[in-house]
């Protein structure tokens, strides 16, 4: 019975002090009872699955960033004896010449382009061991033809280079194009 009365005193002391304080001290009381479930419960679950996070995004950074090797500075001359090797490579054979026009005639017919003449020249490089071919030749037909032609022509030919380019159209109607193109074929020496 002792305790039967003493809570229904605590009972009424409560209901006393909810009808002094009203509805916003009910109010905190349930956020402080929902802030404390979540501080017992929620919370260090959340801190497991953070903990967890980032274990997982450390192995993942650790699996895909691979450290950067610096490599030691080359000299100047090793630089240049190296990119030297590299265009020495892309030369070709004096033989090759022939079939070397003949791909650009046949890179034109792929491009639906005719080419009416041609002029030709040649420089010899005694330093760099090598005889530059300058292949001239004006052309005219639809631009994307002719951007076409120099890609075919440039692809097929990894000793050709585009030295020159000039486009003139009569008017903005006008689907033709002429152009004045330079080629350069770069062509080893007998003796390199």
């Amino acid at each position: 019975m002792v305790e039967a009365v003493a809570v229904s005193h605590l009972r009424l002391n409560l209901q006393l002090l909810l009808v002094r304080a009203g509805w916003p001290a009910l109010a905190g009381l349930l956020l402080l009872g929902i802030g404390a479930a979540m501080h017992t419960w929620w919370l260090p679950e959340q801190q497991e699955r953070l903990v967890r996070m980032e274990t997982e995004y450390r192995r993942l950074i650790a699996e895909f960033v691979k450290p950067v090797v610096v490599q030691p500075r080359q000299t100047q001359s090793a630089l240049l004896a190296e990119r030297h090797a590299a265009f020495n490579a892309t030369l070709a054979p004096k033989s090759a010449l022939p079939d070397l026009i003949k791909s650009v005639f046949s890179e034109a017919g792929k491009a639906g382009l005719t080419l009416a003449q041609a002029e030709y020249r040649t420089a010899e490089d005694k330093a760099g061991g090598y005889t530059s071919y300058q292949m001239v030749l004006p052309v005219r037909g639809p631009y994307l033809k002719l951007r076409e032609f120099v890609a075919g022509v440039l692809a097929a030919n990894p000793a050709a280079a585009l030295e020159e380019v000039s486009f003139r159209r009569d008017g903005i109607g006008n689907p033709t194009t002429e152009a004045r193109l330079r080629f350069v074929f770069y062509i080893k020496d007998a003796g390199t």
